[in-house]
């Protein structure tokens, strides 16, 4: 026996880094054995068993389960290599897809932040948005569980088509609430989207200018924000068109109480007539 070609448990671990454990283990269940157990009882790992085991991470690595690998190493082809390695680029392909819809997320999570807390949430402004797109589900307003249930729902059916878009949760209020100063009514919840989703039916909320006001604490209190927003369009002459736009900038994702929640409240400008 050239002892330069064969390895004890420990120094088999070392040079193919596994933990003397997990040979343990694929020894118990059949997966992978040392070469021989010498008489004074050390097992014995050649040197050309290294590539093995690298197959054997690599295919765990990839997510297939111990008893498929072992269940490969004992048919092993090159027919049934290419089908596993076919299964599993695929499996990668959705998981980087996965990965780059939470970067997304991420960013776009960050990017409201960082803006909110650039803001003065007492003033109205002037903002222009790009074309966004969203889905809508109507809700009969009686009761805190429909609107629970339909936000649901809605939020459910567009996870279920695997989109690779990122969203975010808003409510219409209806021009002639506002000027019947009943902003508590909520008929409908959005989805609110920056790029088209793919095979749902979406409706279009128009790029322009939109005149934009703030309210902290709780959305059942956003009297205060709308008288202000109608002062500043009163007293700058400005005609507004469509829907008012509620969509949470910090809700209990970045802070802890009620009263800290921030809503943007957004309606889109028909003409620039103020002075």
């Amino acid at each position: 026996m050239d002892r330069n070609l064969y390895m004890t448990t420990g120094e088999f671990a070392a040079l193919t880094g596994v933990t003397k454990h997990t040979l343990f283990h694929y020894d118990e269940i059949g997966l992978f054995s040392p070469e021989f157990v010498a008489e004074n009882g050390y097992r014995m790992y050649s040197l050309y068993q290294v590539e093995t085991l690298d197959t054997i991470l690599i295919l765990r690595d990839l997510g297939m389960p111990l008893k498929e690998i072992r269940r490969f190493l004992q048919m092993r082809s090159p027919q049934e290599l290419m089908r596993i390695f076919t299964e599993r680029e695929a499996q990668i392909e959705q998981e980087i897809a996965k990965l780059e819809n939470m970067r997304g997320w991420i960013r776009q999570r960050r990017e409201k932040i960082s803006t909110a807390l650039r803001q003065d949430f007492s003033k109205i402004q002037i903002r222009h948005y790009p074309e966004r797109y969203y889905l809508i589900r109507q809700m009969d307003g009686s009761s805190e569980q429909d609107y629970v249930e339909k936000t649901n729902a809605l939020i459910l059916d567009f996870k279920n088509t695997e989109q690779r878009n990122d969203y975010e949760v808003a409510y219409f209020q209806h021009e002639g609430n506002v000027q019947n100063q009943d902003y508590n009514v909520y008929d409908n919840v959005l989805i609110l989207l920056q790029q088209k989703p793919d095979h749902m039916t979406y409706q279009i909320l128009p790029e322009g200018d939109y005149l934009t006001g703030f309210h902290v604490g709780s959305w059942m209190e956003m009297r205060e924000a709308y008288e202000r927003m109608e002062t500043y369009r009163k007293e700058h002459k400005i005609q507004t068109e469509g829907p008012y736009v509620e969509r949470d900038v910090m809700d209990n994702l970045s802070v802890k109480r009620m009263e800290d929640y921030v809503t943007e409240i957004a309606v889109r400008i028909a003409e620039k007539e103020w002075s």
